[in-house]
């Protein structure tokens, strides 16, 4: 028995401990302590699911961004695909809300509209990541002219106003339940599972934590970068089509407003969560915990009517420590 609580405590100590689970150690703490704080309301398996309700767009967006962090790159341009694939979905599939748009977005039915959408994002991600494999441009640059270019066509299409009247599934899938849980949690629980998987138990997760971690390395090793991270940015733009549905679902409109914060908040969430910005570090696991830690903070001030400005200090604050948390732990990769 000594022996092997000598063995425990030694593993708690070690570096490697805290670079897998710290993040997962801090939301636990951080459970007990907003419990205790909201007097018990945090934890009523209500307000958990409202928790996981609203980090689900927020996780399904990480859970791509975090490929091509990954793989050492950045995806900046994951929010207007969001917008553009909900407009498609929303605007082309809906005859009443092709009409409200002046016909800039024809009618062409509802699934149609659904294969568009969800084709846009694939094929944004896709052009994004042949522009960075093959014309070498930095991913930053890349997909920041993209988002610009995305939304001026959103823009163009939409002549600035919202999309107001979607299919009616979309409202009706946001509120449909399975098992107690709405639709977009088990859709968010579902792709955390399949990233998990492709991450630790297929032979592209292998070769994206080493282009990441030391792309000439892995070019020697016969790996070929540009096709993973080819792959990455494909994926990274379907995660943003399926953020699109989701948001459509819960919302009931899009406009080219509505990204707001998104894009600021998927990154904090990765720094939160320990992956390394500077890639070749981090895992599904590291992702959703930042995300979960970000989503649970930001309840727990709400429950406890905390101004929205002093939030938004709070969050900073919250980052801030987590990247002199993570430098400190993985100097090398910072």
């Amino acid at each position: 028995m000594s022996a092997l609580m000598t063995e425990f405590w030694a593993e708690l100590r070690s570096r490697r401990f805290w670079q897998d689970n710290g993040t997962i150690v801090v939301l636990l703490l951080f459970v007990i302590v907003a419990t205790t704080l909201s007097g018990g309301i945090f934890l009523r398996p209500s307000n958990l699911a409202t928790i996981l309700y609203q980090a689900s767009i927020i996780g399904v967006l990480v859970l791509g961004q975090s490929l091509v962090v990954i793989a050492g790159g950045i995806d900046l341009s994951i929010i207007t695909v969001l917008i553009i694939s909900a407009v498609l979905m929303g605007g082309a599939g809906s005859e009443q809300q092709s009409m409200m748009t002046l016909g800039r977005l024809p009618y062409v039915g509802f699934w149609p509209a659904l294969i568009a959408g969800f084709g846009a994002a694939g094929l944004v991600g896709l052009v994004n990541g042949l522009m960075v494999t093959k014309l070498h441009i930095p991913a930053f640059i890349t997909t920041l002219a993209t988002a610009l270019l995305l939304g001026g066509i959103i823009l163009l299409v939409t002549g600035g106003s919202p999309i107001y009247y979607p299919d009616p599934f979309f409202t009706a899938f946001g509120e449909s339940k399975l098992l107690g849980l709405p639709a977009p949690i088990l859709v968010f629980i579902g792709l955390s599972l399949a990233f998990w998987w492709l991450l630790n138990q297929t032979s592209f997760g292998k070769k994206l934590y080493a282009v990441g971690g030391n792309e000439r390395a892995a070019y020697y090793s016969g790996i070929s970068v540009q096709r993973v991270r080819l792959v990455a940015f494909t994926l990274s733009g379907l995660s943003a089509g399926v953020a699109g549905f989701l948001f459509l679902s819960r919302t009931g409109y899009i406009s080219y407003a509505s990204g707001g914060d998104l894009l600021m908040t998927t990154i904090a969430a990765l720094v939160v969560g320990g992956v390394s910005l500077a890639g070749g570090m981090g895992s599904t696991k590291h992702a959703i915990s930042g995300v979960l830690l970000l989503a649970s903070l930001s309840n727990l001030m709400n429950i406890m009517l905390i101004s929205p400005y002093i939030q938004n200090a709070v969050n900073g604050l919250v980052i801030l420590i987590a990247v002199s948390i993570y430098s400190h732990i993985n100097a090398e990769k910072y």
